[in-house]
């Protein structure tokens, strides 16, 4: 029997899933003696137990000592829907792996036997009742943060004041719920979203004004204070904290968070960037990611290596104004730049017009869903225009992508002025504002938003330029830098490496 057991538990969000299952098979190669259970939604069920798998395409026998367990069965694919029976059904599942029973998969069936008494929970910074949960059952089984976001953000959210956080979030609400009457979730995100101008300095980070963290109105309404209150509480009730970013990406952010975190006794893991070991090989792809090779074959062929620009916003996002991602699709025809555009947001809108237009292009192709890795990875693909969310990011810049960004909201703001100003790995679209980010400048900057679809085909019409030009192969080329940092991480001395190792020793 493996004397080692872990719990992993993400989110049902396939960016918060998919690197914990890489994770999950860098932990298991760590010692034959380990073992890790995944406990999940069923909704991402199936594409976790593929990303497992592909840690170990030998079919090494660690790989048996990874079990994927959903903890209830259901045909929901909505996050949100998913987050209630998902604390529910916790309790339950994680008491069975604490008496050392057998657990079955509520989606398949399969039964695994049964393992030790589990040294450590890994739980989504977020996972407020299960951490709860947790601490009812066992007081000596370490719970630990899983962090899926830059270090930076995490300051901001939840860091002092003094680094440029928000410090305390909750006491502010209850503060001010008891000196007005109001509803606290209401009151939290008013003083969430609250701007006046007030210069941000995150250690890490350019100088930003604070509205420059909302540059767009949000394309549905959810409320944000009970989320980042309940990651403070995670935070504050933890045994550690593991962030999935990289110190080659965010060195400055890092140390910092690393510090505050130790002032307040939490051991701290950076074990980015999680990818899988043969992330960048050129493997079979399976028959849905056939169309999009088919696709930057055609273009490699005829238009030459760094030619396409893949787009996606992610699986939540997309723009509000509609008529600007027309227009930066028009530019793209009009400049002969092929591309690839991924719309798997559920608030996606494409025209008939538009797709008769990019269909009839002969350089265009639009899909709901794409392979982003192997695109990424693929000598045709040359830019990466994203909102850019960290997973996104950090599986570009380890492909030696450079970035246009287009960011919305949460952590993607202040990723755009550190990819631009301090790596210089990106583009930053400025025109395509909407809400708060249409009336302001940046810091630094005089410039203020058109709020017009011309100004936004102006502005991605001189950036096609600008990629073709010097500045482009300047980004490039600190892009190709970028990777070869990212892929020491997990040498044998890699800073990943030995923090995981880390990690282990304090388990064990």
């Amino acid at each position: 029997m493996a004397r080692l057991h872990f719990v992993l538990l993400p989110l049902p969000s396939w960016g918060h899933v998919r690197p914990l299952c890489v994770l999950a098979g860098r932990v298991v190669s760590e010692g034959d003696e380990i073992v890790v259970t995944v406990l999940m939604a069923p909704n991402l069920l199936e594409k976790a137990r593929a990303e497992v798998s592909r840690q170990f395409l030998d079919g090494h026998e660690a790989l048996k000592r990874i079990r994927v367990v959903s903890m209830f069965d259901s045909t929901e694919t909505q996050i949100f829907q998913l987050i209630k029976p998902f604390a529910e059904t916790y309790p339950a599942a994680y008491e069975k792996l604490h008496l050392e029973k057998p657990i079955t998969c509520a989606t398949t069936g399969t039964t695994f036997n049964a393992a030790p008494t589990p040294v450590a929970i890994i739980m989504d910074f977020f996972a407020v009742p299960q951490m709860q949960a947790t601490r009812a059952l066992s007081k000596t089984t370490q719970i630990i943060a899983w962090v899926t976001g830059g270090a930076s953000t995490i300051i901001r959210l939840f860091g002092p004041e003094s680094m440029g956080g928000l410090g305390n979030f909750g006491e502010k609400i209850d503060a001010e719920a008891k000196r007005t009457g109001g509803n606290p979730v209401e009151i939290g995100d008013k003083i969430f979203r609250h701007t006046d101008g007030t210069v941000v300095n995150i250690p890490g980070l350019p100088p930003m004004y604070d509205y420059e963290f909302f540059p767009q109105k949000l394309p549905f309404d959810a409320p944000v204070a009970p989320i980042v209150r309940g990651g403070h509480v995670l935070l504050m009730g933890c045994d550690g904290v593991i962030i999935s970013t990289a110190e080659a990406y965010e060195k400055e952010s890092l140390d910092a968070l690393e510090s505050w975190l130790a002032s307040l006794s939490k051991p701290f893991y950076a074990l980015g960037p999680l990818l899988p070991p043969t992330f960048g090989a050129n493997l079979q792809i399976g028959q849905d990611d056939s169309k999009s090779k088919a696709f930057l074959d055609e273009m490699f062929s005829q238009h030459g290596e760094h030619c396409t620009v893949f787009i996606s916003f992610g699986t939540v996002f997309w723009p509000t104004a509609y008529e600007y991602v027309e227009e930066v699709v028009e530019a793209l025809l009009e400049k002969k730049a092929p591309f690839i555009l991924c719309h798997a947001s559920p608030l996606a809108k494409i025209s008939d017009e538009l797709r008769t237009r990019v269909e009839n292009s002969g350089i265009g192709m639009l899909t709901i869903w794409s392979p982003q890795q192997f695109i990424l990875n693929h000598p045709a693909t040359g830019w990466f225009l994203t909102h850019g969310g960290h997973g996104g990011i950090t599986e570009s810049l380890s492909s030696g992508v450079p970035l246009i960004c287009w960011p919305f909201d949460a952590d993607q703001p202040a990723a755009a002025k550190h990819l631009t100003q301090n790596l210089n790995v990106a583009f930053e679209l400025v025109e395509v504002r909407t809400g708060l980010g249409l009336t302001t400048a940046s810091y630094g900057s005089e410039r203020v938003p058109r709020g017009t679809r011309e100004a936004v085909g102006s502005e991605m019409r001189g950036v096609i330029d600008e990629m073709r030009a010097e500045n482009g192969k300047e980004k490039r080329k600190n892009a190709e830098r970028m990777k070869a940092e990212l892929r020491m991480a997990w040498g044998e001395a890699g800073p990943a490496k030995v923090a995981m190792r880390a990690f282990l020793a304090k388990c064990t």
